[in-house]
């Protein structure tokens, strides 16, 4: 397990988070799927910290009227104010202006041009995810937006990415292309159009590393989960797209043994 104490580069992906209806249920289910524990934040009372040998992965919220459902992607930032101002600057909203977090850290969340919301994290105490590259682990986001393009140059203009097709031997298509800081060759996410998911809102997709897939469905259909795609392989690895009891989106993937 590789455990992070430094702060994610401004731009990163760095932090997941659930808005929950019930938190004790969202617990119930990702707990055991994830290989999570949980405690409750000392001074941001109404965050649950999903932790994994004691390193925090993601974070579980009730649902509350100034944020979105569901799973929230965070950015990190050296400067909240700045990069929000930038968010408005370049046709996004400010949904939840920047406020602190406790001692945590401090921050936003934003909806691009599309309509898809995010979140803004600048860290404190809480770098985001300090749980990397292991099961019940944070590993991918994808962006579901019927606006590609639009999204890519906003993303862009905010946070510096550089954008990238996907080959086509690696599933790529369909207009979707992964997004990466310029001056390294990984990539951070990937954008893309809907795929098929017309009634939805646009809204960015979360992955979690599992150590098997075949038990994660197993456990996920006993608990009455939804499984969009059962799961299948990529060069990646195996992945599977669910929605949870509350009917939330994400995909797990088990990377490839090799």
């Amino acid at each position: 397990m590789a455990v992070r104490t430094e702060k994610w580069r401004a731009g990163t992906p760095c932090w997941a988070e659930l808005a929950a209806d019930d938190v004790e249920v969202a617990k119930a289910f990702y707990g055991p799927l994830l290989g999570w524990s949980f405690e409750r934040s000392v001074s941001e009372h109404r965050l649950v910290v999903a932790t994994v040998e004691g390193a925090e992965a993601a974070g579980i919220t009730e649902v509350h009227e100034d944020t979105p459902t569901g799973w929230l992607v965070h950015f990190a930032t050296d400067n909240l104010q700045a990069t929000a101002d930038s968010v408005v600057a370049h046709d996004g909203q400010v949904l939840l202006p920047p406020q602190a977090a406790g001692t945590r850290g401090r921050r936003a969340v934003a909806c691009d041009p599309t309509g898809a919301p995010f979140g803004l994290w600048q860290a404190g105490d809480a770098v985001g995810g300090e749980h990397t590259r292991a099961p019940g682990s944070f590993v991918w986001d994808d962006l579901r937006t019927p606006n590609p393009s639009v999204a890519r140059e906003f993303y862009s203009q905010v946070f510096g990415f550089a954008n990238a097709p996907l080959p086509a031997e690696m599933g790529g298509g369909d207009d979707y292309q992964t997004y990466s800081f310029p001056d390294q060759s990984w990539p951070l996410g990937g954008m893309g159009p809907m795929m098929g998911d017309l009634e939805s809102a646009p809204y960015w997709l979360v992955y979690f590393q599992v150590r098997s897939i075949v038990a994660a469905l197993e456990f996920a259909e006993s608990t009455g989960a939804h499984i969009d795609q059962r799961d299948f392989e990529t060069q990646f690895g195996r992945m599977a797209a669910l929605r949870d009891p509350f009917g939330n989106r994400f995909w797990l993937m088990e990377p490839s043994a090799n």
